[in-house]
């Protein structure tokens, strides 16, 4: 009786509530027509004023399908009427704000594609703050790509513009921008001083004090992940300071700024075990935001850090119902089910979280593996120029006497079995992770994170596994005289496809690929067959020229054949 009536009254609800959302979206399209017929009937600044709402309705939407290409096209009218009627300062917020449309849908590439022209025309017309914004946003999708020494060349180009110019405020932008990339990075200490640097830049920038907000908050969230709780409050008071200054120079409440500083004293009250603090705050997010959906999860924060758990449980239930991707609150709930000794759901709800991470892995994966490779090829370049540098010390001792020399030859040895050493190990490293992303994409189906594709379509991966396969069978990897017809063949494709998967999938050509292939085999037969000399080891994947086998080894991994080798012995005795 009780399940019945309450199912009643949900739906009496539901009902309730269906004409107010239906009375919604008729007063959205109802305000769209009406301003198609502002923008139909009039010119200039009031046919600018209608595109600019009409693109603000549909800004809301922008995320739901078919759109995006209306708030463009949009956003092409509005810019285009700027351009015929000369008003620059609309032609150059058109393409910010066409910019962020972009970010909204996870286009970084688009972004990087179109920014360029937009920072030509503001740049040509002296809007430097708009410049600065757009700036910014093309740093932030380097950013978002991981792309992040592309993201700190950008952003050291911005700096030297501004500096050039002796603008204070676009050195201070640049400055952010920097942090914001070394704070992805974990590099919590330089990220520290270039926001430190930001702020003496664009304290006395009365036109840029919603950046500064910005950069004192962000100041405040590294200050709290060195776990510098008492320096991180210093600051979020220096930057209550900087949110009434922005009030006051607005004459209009900064709700965002408020809203980010009252989140940031939250987490700093949160993770000293000051619960109730904090929930002074997250009630004073509320009372701005009239119950925001992120609060959730904050409360069950609260909830959990005072032990009661099975209220931080319904609580986190909710958060996670607000937003079903988000893996923190799933996590917080799985520890308060643990504490509660639920193991049932807490198995569950494991399962799940399990699900999730793994398929992130991929992305987080090859972001890793690129960073390892980067430091790979920096210390090779200075292990080259150490090398360099011991040949001339020996070149030099040489000529001098034999104790000097002998000195020198020790001291040379002992660096390259060194680096040897240590190349080797980076190179075995590689190989685990290498074999756990290859079992995790076994597991997952090689499914990645929504809104993160894999390379090339599933043809192109397909025909690329076939290609693994086929070079993997019988004697083919070791047939110096295999080619790309006879593969084609076996494949049944052609050059034309082929070329194009393997470029897509591996950034490689087939016979780049096919190389590689045979550089991998030959490196684990010379972990494996001691017995075999490095000729034979040549020999046997394919390389019917030893010479060039050596030369090709030594340029993928850095060491020879012999010293690669050597190392593996010295690590099995």
């Amino acid at each position: 009786m009780k399940f019945t009536l309450t199912l009643i009254l949900g739906f009496l609800t539901l009902c309730a509530g269906f004409p107010a959302v239906v009375r919604a979206s008729d007063s959205s399209r109802s305000q769209k027509d009406s301003l198609r017929q502002v923008v139909s009937r009039t010119d200039g600044p009031d046919k600018i004023g209608a595109y600019k709402e009409l693109a603000r309705l549909y800004r809301m939407e922008s995320r739901k399908e078919g759109v995006l290409d209306t708030l463009l096209t949009i956003y092409d009218a509005l810019t285009a009427e700027a351009r015929r009627t000369g008003d620059v300062a609309e032609q150059s917020a058109a393409g910010y704000n066409r910019l962020i449309a972009l970010y909204d849908n996870w286009l970084f590439d688009e972004i990087i594609r179109q920014a360029p022209a937009i920072l030509a025309f503001q740049s040509e017309n002296g809007l430097w703050k708009n410049y600065y914004q757009t700036c910014t946003m093309l740093l932030d999708a380097y950013r978002r790509k991981r792309d992040f020494d592309r993201a700190l060349e950008e952003a050291n180009r911005v700096y030297d513009d501004a500096k050039g110019r002796g603008d204070r405020a676009g050195m201070g932008v640049a400055l952010h921008a920097v942090a914001r990339i070394y704070t992805d990075q974990r590099r919590f200490p330089e990220a520290e001083k270039s926001l430190r640097e930001s702020i003496e830049m664009m304290q006395d920038e009365t036109a840029y004090l919603n950046t500064l907000a910005s950069v004192y908050n962000h100041l405040v969230q590294n200050l709290i992940a060195q776990e510098r709780y008492d320096e991180a409050l210093a600051a979020a008071r220096e930057t209550e300071n900087v949110n009434r200054r922005f009030e006051a120079a607005t004459k209009s409440p900064q709700i965002s700024a408020w809203y980010n500083l009252y989140l940031t004293y939250a987490d700093i009250y949160r993770q000293t075990g000051a619960f109730d603090k904090a929930q002074i705050y997250v009630d004073k997010i509320d009372s701005i935001t009239k119950g925001s959906v992120r609060m959730y999860k904050e409360r069950g924060h609260i909830l959990y850090g005072k032990k009661r758990y099975r209220e931080a449980v319904e609580m986190l239930d909710s958060a996670i119902a607000a937003s079903p991707k988000t893996l923190e609150p799933k996590a917080l709930k799985l520890m308060a089910l643990t504490q509660l000794k639920d193991s049932g759901k807490a198995v569950e709800l494991f399962s799940e979280v399990v699900g999730e991470l793994q398929a992130r892995h991929n992305t987080e994966y090859n972001a890793k593996l690129d960073e390892i490779r980067t430091q790979y090829e920096v210390d090779k370049y200075i292990a080259e120029k150490e090398r360099n540098r011991n040949y001339f010390l020996f070149a030099l001792g040489g000529c001098l006497l034999l104790a000097g020399l002998l000195g020198v030859m020790s001291y040379y040895n002992r660096v390259v079995t060194r680096k040897n050493l240590g190349l080797y190990k980076r190179i075995k490293e590689q190989d685990r992770l290498e074999e756990e992303l290859m079992r995790l994409r076994a597991q997952t189906k090689g499914e990645a994170e929504p809104g993160t594709p894999l390379p090339g379509d599933r043809q192109q991966r397909e025909l690329v596994g076939r290609l693994r396969e086929y070079l993997l069978t019988g004697d083919n990897l070791s047939n110096a005289d295999v080619g790309r017809d006879e593969i084609t063949t076996a494949l049944g494709t052609n050059k034309n496809a082929l070329t194009d998967a393997v470029r897509a999938v591996t950034g490689q050509t087939p016979m780049e690929y096919l190389r590689g292939m045979r550089l991998d085999e030959a490196r684990r037969m010379l972990d494996s067959h001691p017995e075999l000399t490095i000729e034979a080891v040549a020999f046997s994947c394919g390389f019917s020229i030893p010479s060039t086998f050596y030369r090709l080894f030594r340029r993928q991994w850095g060491i020879s054949p012999a010293e690669y080798r050597k190392m593996a012995e010295s690590q099995r005795a």
